[in-house]
């Protein structure tokens, strides 16, 4: 475990001789990378909002409280595309990443109670880095080094909603947590007569346990007297990763071939996240939504120790949507939905001192294919990071697309 951490921290010097990267983010590399606080099109449209938000026609991924809004059988999937434009103080380079956003079904048990039953299987975290520089000495000569991580963790889940007395709604899932992680560190010389190319490499397969606890207000506007207001909700969910096992296998490559070395296991402690979240309706067409999560990786740990690279994870985000209200017969127009947001991150990762902040633009739409039934579309540009202290600064284009079927089941025949 000790020669990994050193491995991590040498691959530091990286960040101020970058020559190439590819994949995805660089910062990726710390902690367990980027966490996906948001898996769907919708909610990417919407800059990540939702807490306070259910909706009858989607199923969200942000409170499990929320599902008790829906009246059919729900089945989502979707991808994603994320293109990392990435600069530092002399060179830029830009590289694309494809993955699978999940897949979630929900079955509505009882619409009077708020029970419903939802499964699915989601990316929690992800990694995805490629990094080379080249060096020289008077000793060693011309030298190149490489750095590759990918991999990341997902989650199974089973979650179940309920509404109590005055539209008090509660949810929970139980969580499953799994995946794999690859680390490669690659020397290289150019002089191969006296010296020979050496090779580590670090597999780690992580499984553990979590849980997700999610709250959603009755609606406040029955006690005011703002007919243009409708559907005021406050959201609140509280999400706990037991520790996370990681069986680690090590291994070095040299002049004398390929050597396994180490084979051993230990936990990481994921921090606890909290979110919570308001949302309104105007004029039952607007709603507005507005989020906080919290979660405190300076309490993030491998092996019982600390990481000096990560600190605090902060998000402030906006969400507008607009909807016409139109019901089945209505055109096509009529039906589309229209969402924009807008976000800002104090995002986990602090490298050199200096923390990588994230500021970010989104829009999106939904587009009917029947009743209840859409393929939904999400976009975001963001500016992670910055060139100042020898960091590097990401242009970041992503896109969402899920698609969103609802039918009636399990319908009990009069007799």
């Amino acid at each position: 475990m000790r020669k990994m951490k050193n491995k991590i921290i040498i691959s530091l010097l990286l960040l101020s001789s970058l020559v190439l990267a590819s994949g995805g983010s660089i910062y990726t590399r710390f902690g367990i990378g980027d966490i996906l606080l948001y898996n769907s099109a919708r909610e990417m449209g919407l800059g990540g909002t939702g807490i306070a938000h259910g909706k009858h026609d989607y199923i969200g991924t942000l409170n499990p409280a929320a599902w008790s809004k829906i009246e059919l059988t729900r089945f989502s999937t979707g991808v994603n595309f994320k293109g990392y434009d990435l600069s530092d103080n002399s060179q830029s380079a830009f590289y694309t990443e494809t993955d699978f956003s999940g897949m979630m079904v929900a079955i509505p048990i009882s619409n009077d109670y708020g029970i419903t039953l939802v499964g699915g299987l989601l990316p929690y975290s992800n990694i995805n880095y490629n990094v080379a520089y080249e060096q020289s000495s008077p000793d060693l000569g011309n030298y190149k080094t490489d750095y590759t991580g990918s991999g990341g963790l997902s989650k199974a889940f089973l979650g179940l909603s309920y509404t109590l007395p005055f539209d008090l709604s509660i949810g929970t899932t139980l969580e499953y947590f799994s995946g794999k992680t690859d680390y490669l560190s690659r020397l290289e010389f150019e002089d191969q007569i006296n010296f020979t190319n050496s090779e580590y490499s670090l597999s780690l397969k992580n499984h553990g346990i979590g849980f997700t606890f999610g709250v959603l207000s009755p609606d406040f506007s029955k006690y005011t007297d703002l007919e243009s207001l409708s559907e005021i909700r406050i959201g609140a969910t509280y999400h706990i990763t037991n520790k996370i096992k990681s069986d680690s296998i090590a291994a070095f490559r040299n002049s004398r071939g390929f050597e396994e070395y180490s084979n051993s296991a230990f936990n990481r402690e994921i921090p606890s996240r909290l979110g919570v979240g308001l949302s309104l309706q105007w004029k039952e067409k607007y709603t507005f939504m507005f989020d906080f999560v919290n979660q405190n990786f300076s309490e993030f740990t491998e092996d019982g120790n600390l990481s000096p690279f990560l600190r605090d994870l902060k998000r402030y985000s906006l969400g507008f949507e607009f909807r016409h209200g139109s019901g089945r017969f209505s055109s096509t127009w009529e039906q589309m939905i229209w969402r924009a947001g807008l976000s800002y991150e104090q995002s986990q990762y602090i490298v050199n001192g200096k923390g990588v902040d994230e500021v970010a633009a989104y829009a999106g739409f939904s587009y009917p294919i029947g009743f209840d039934n859409s393929i939904d579309f999400g976009f975001k540009y963001g500016i992670r990071g910055t060139t100042e202290n020898n960091l590097i600064k990401e242009n970041i284009f992503a896109a969402f697309i899920t698609i969103n079927f609802g039918d009636l089941w399990f319908i009990r025949p009069e007799r």
